[in-house]
């Protein structure tokens, strides 16, 4: 057995060492970290992001941890989403800078994390960001995943009253079905609109959403606004936040032959709300139904 002086002596040279392999600087705190840290007791967005900037233009990976908390303030805004999706970038990038050449190995004090990546670029769709939406289209295209990329697709098409762009999709689903028809009524459907119409008859509330804004656009199956609120309704009751902010979006734009109804738009609003969703709040969902002045579709 090693006696216990020389094994506090191992003990201690280990936690040195452990030390020195530590990514984070060990310099002395300036005057201008010093009043950014305590500034920033205050828990308020603002504060936090000025330590995360701080620590990021110092290429010190405490930012990751300050955008963090950046993020989680509350009430949750468009800020603290940019904040998950400053988050979704650097990991997808795995440094802090802006820079595209190699780095330095003297440089390097984060590795890129494609599963970190792809959380936080969730985490700001689910939180509302129209930003992120495009985010993860762009995640699951580079991936092969074509289910994703039309999910993401449709829900910001949706959401910026861009259904007119998807004009080309429109039209390739269908090739396959007699006299122009939708291809859900033809003898080949397209496997991936097969695909999200089982999963959503199985309940499952992101298929729901899915088939929904697919009917909202009429790709793959026919346009029919009524029937696309009905799948949101279906996702939304099940606790799904796109669920309830799309059938707020159907019900409070109304048209195409549905009813405008903007106190049940405002009361999925509210359940979309509740859920960190910052677009559901009021004064960003009356802009949203608002009509708009102009329209392609």
């Amino acid at each position: 057995m090693i006696p216990f002086p020389r094994r506090a002596l191992l003990h201690a040279l280990a936690l040195l060492a452990l030390a020195g392999c530590a990514s984070t600087p060990t310099r002395p705190p300036s005057d201008t970290e010093r009043d950014a840290l305590a500034a920033a007791a205050d828990g308020r967005f603002d504060s936090a992001l000025r330590v995360a900037r701080m620590y990021q233009a110092w290429n010190d990976p405490r930012a990751l941890d300050w955008y963090a908390r950046a993020a989680a303030t509350t009430p949750r805004t468009h800020h603290s989403t940019s904040a998950e999706e400053t988050l979704g970038t650097l990991y997808a990038r795995g440094r802090l800078d802006s820079g595209e050449g190699p780095q330095k190995p003297a440089d390097v004090v984060m590795k890129a994390s494609p599963r970190k990546a792809f959380g936080w670029f969730q985490s700001a769709a689910y939180h509302g960001s129209p930003y992120a939406m495009h985010d993860l289209e762009r995640w699951y295209e580079g991936r092969g995943d074509m289910t994703g990329a039309l999910r993401w697709r449709l829900r910001s098409a949706v959401y910026l009253r861009e259904l007119y762009k998807l004009k080309p999709l429109r039209e390739a689903t269908r090739g396959s079905a007699p006299h122009g028809q939708p291809i859900d009524t033809g003898p080949a459907p397209n496997p991936v609109i097969a695909g999200i119409q089982r999963r959503a008859a199985r309940g499952d509330a992101e298929a729901q959403v899915d088939l929904g804004a697919l009917h909202e656009a009429g790709i793959g199956v026919v346009q029919d606004k009524a029937e696309a609120l009905r799948w949101y309704e279906r996702a939304g009751r099940q606790g799904n936040v796109y669920g309830q902010y799309l059938a707020g979006l159907a019900v409070g734009r109304g048209g195409d032959g549905l009813a405008k109804d903007v106190d049940a738009a405002a009361a999925w609003f509210a359940l979309a709300e509740a859920q960190g969703f910052y677009m559901a709040a009021e004064s960003y969902w009356r802009e949203a139904i608002a009509p708009p002045f102009w329209t392609f579709e």
